[in-house]
């Protein structure tokens, strides 16, 4: 009789162990926000041929999309990019209301409201698309720099804008890969 015990309470531990195991390595916690690191924003000088007031506008757009994209609940996809669309927005206009209570919402998990952009996200997208073309015309290592970063935005606020994906894809030949890394704050500047 000890045995046929011994057996059985051997099994039922080995199953409840089982059981932890799998539930614990099947849990995941959900995918968190990681905020942006702007100490000195790369694109707010006089070297980017862009006027304070179109940087402003475009940093409260782009804010505004992102709130209004990821205002429930952010997603695996939604911890990848609100982050870099925030960290652009922030980038080009560091005192920007709309993207600095948008990181401050996305980084303490607080509910956000919809928030009225300047521009529809079809619009946005082909300014950013349309002024990255032209920054990237003049040539200018800082310019084209924010040029890639606004395409790169363009595509991911309105991936059927032909152009900006036509001009992404171009600028990733010619020029190269879009280092978010360098506009989150993850190396130095």
């Amino acid at each position: 009789m000890s045995c046929n015990y011994f057996s059985y309470t051997f099994n039922k531990y080995s199953i409840l162990t089982f059981i932890a195991l799998f539930c614990s390595s099947s849990y995941s916690e959900s995918p968190k926000y990681i905020e942006p690191i702007v100490k000195g924003a790369l694109f707010n000088t006089e070297d980017v041929d862009l006027l304070a007031t179109d940087r402003h506008k475009i940093a409260s757009s782009i804010a505004s999309f992102t709130v209004n994209k990821f205002k429930d609940k952010l997603d695996a996809k939604g911890v990848k990019v609100a982050p870099r669309l925030i960290a652009l927005a922030l980038n080009l206009d560091p005192r920007n209301r709309h993207a600095a209570i948008a990181n401050f919402q996305f980084k303490n998990e607080i509910l956000r409201k919809n928030s009225k952009p300047e521009y529809s996200a079809i619009t946005l997208a082909q300014v950013l698309q349309s002024r990255a073309q032209l920054l990237i015309k003049s040539g200018n290592k800082v310019n084209v720099l924010l040029a890639g970063y606004m395409l790169s935005a363009a595509v991911e606020i309105d991936s059927s804008n032909e152009n900006a994906v036509n001009g992404l894809k171009m600028y990733q030949k010619d020029i190269g890969k879009i280092d978010w890394d360098l506009l989150l704050g993850k190396k130095g500047k």
